[in-house]
């Protein structure tokens, strides 16, 4: 088993508390912004550890929205005419 590297601790339950209260409050940080919340917090965990807890606990950034794409050109623009309503 591998030890954690100098200046990292390891993901008890404490820092897991930690990591659930921040991605509540901040939904939309990934690992990243995740570990820099957490590093202000004084809690240095390894990316790699991090990142494989929140695969295991299913915690996933949430997406901002954003329109569907246009399929083809426009009918004005000699795409497809459109459906009758």
């Amino acid at each position: 088993m591998t030890h954690p590297k100098a200046g990292y601790r390891s993901i008890d339950e404490r820092v897991a508390e930690e990591i659930r209260r921040l991605h509540h409050g901040y939904p939309k940080l990934g690992h990243r912004g995740l570990a820099e919340a957490l590093r202000e917090a004084g809690l240095h965990v390894e990316p790699d550890e991090l990142k494989r807890f929140l695969k295991k606990e299913g915690l996933k950034p949430q997406r901002e929205w954003r329109p569907w794409r246009w399929q083809g050109l426009p009918s004005w623009m000699g795409g497809p005419p459109q459906p009758p309503k």
